[in-house]
Parts: structure tokens; sequence; C-alpha cells
């Protein structure tokens, strides 16, 4: 009877080539960065911002009391735009559209359990995020997602709905504003 041999190394050697090989076609090769991905960014923001407003029309938002502390903060002073600086800009808007997807998402699966059929579209969020991630130099630290109260009721649903996409409205102006600014910069 022949003997069975127990060297693993050759098909531990051919495994390693795989995952190298896995890791070398799936790493994320540099995009070369310039004045027309800034630009193309700008667009972007400008799209996502033309989205909001046309819901923030279209549902006659009102204002209510800011509750949602997890949100991005929005205390930009004008005076700011002078001092912005591509690395750091791009790496606050990937951090704000991050936590603005986070907020958006809870918003939807609470609307899927209430059966409510308005459905968050965060689509366009998703893709502008991959965009700003292949345009930071340095990949950003681990998002951490904030815990978020209870939606009980439907009105709360409706109020923290209202919040997100009010601030992510200004949030848009603010980004497009300092997008225009580092585009300028660089020409």
């Amino acid at each position: 009877m022949p003997t069975v041999s127990t060297d693993f190394t050759f098909p531990l050697i051919v495994l390693m080539a795989f995952v190298e090989l896995f890791d070398f076609v799936t790493a994320r090769h540099p995009i070369p960065k310039g004045k027309n991905d800034l630009r193309i960014l700008h667009q972007d923001m400008r799209h996502l911002f033309n989205i909001v407003s046309q819901e923030k029309q279209e549902n006659n938002l009102s204002d209510f009391e800011q509750s949602l502390t997890s949100l991005p903060s929005l205390d930009f002073r004008t005076e700011d735009l002078k001092s912005l600086k591509v690395s750091s800009t791009l790496a606050q808007l990937y951090s704000g559209l991050k936590s603005f997807k986070s907020h958006l998402y809870w918003i939807q699966q609470r609307q899927d359990e209430l059966g409510d059929d308005s459905k968050t579209k965060n689509i366009h969020l998703i893709q502008l995020i991959n965009r700003v991630l292949a345009q930071i130099e340095t990949p950003p630290s681990e998002f951490v997602h904030p815990s978020l109260p209870p939606l009980e009721t439907s009105w709360n649903l409706y109020q923290a709905n209202v919040e997100i996409r009010e601030k992510l409205y200004y949030f848009c102006i603010w980004y497009i504003r300092a997008l225009s600014v580092l585009k300028s910069k660089q020409l």
C-alpha cells in the first residue's frame, strides 16, 4: 500500500501565490490627482446638491429642533475658504459623506420596518464617497458609526429625515464652495 505524504508545503505555496495574485489584482491603484479630478468632484457635489434641493422643495421640509448631534458639524466661515488644503478638505468631505450615508441607512432601515414606501435614495452618495476616497492621498481611519436613537414613531422618522436632509443641503453648499476654491487654486 502506498504511503500518503503529509507534506503540505507545495499546496501551501500555491495557495499563498494565489492570495498574493488576488491582492495584486484587487489592490486599489492610485489614480492620478489633478485639477480635472477636483472638477469632477465639484460636478458630483453639485449633482448631489440638486437632488437634495429638489427633495427639499418637493417635500416642503420644515424646520425642527435639531436633535441629531451625530451629524457632521457645519460651523464653517467664509474666511475658512482662504486656508483650504486639498488633502484635509477631501478627508473631511469623505468623513462627512460617510456620516450622512450612515444616517440615511438608519432612516432606510426604519422606513422598511414601518412599511413606509418613501425610500431613501443614496446611490449617488455612495458613488461620490468612492470617488472622494480614490482622491485621498492617505487612507482615512475607519469610520466609526454613531450610536443613533431609536425612531419609535413615524413622526420621529419624519423629523430625523428632515434634519438629515437639511444638514446635507448645507453640507453640499459648503463643499461646492470649497471644491470651487480648490479648483481655482490649481489653475
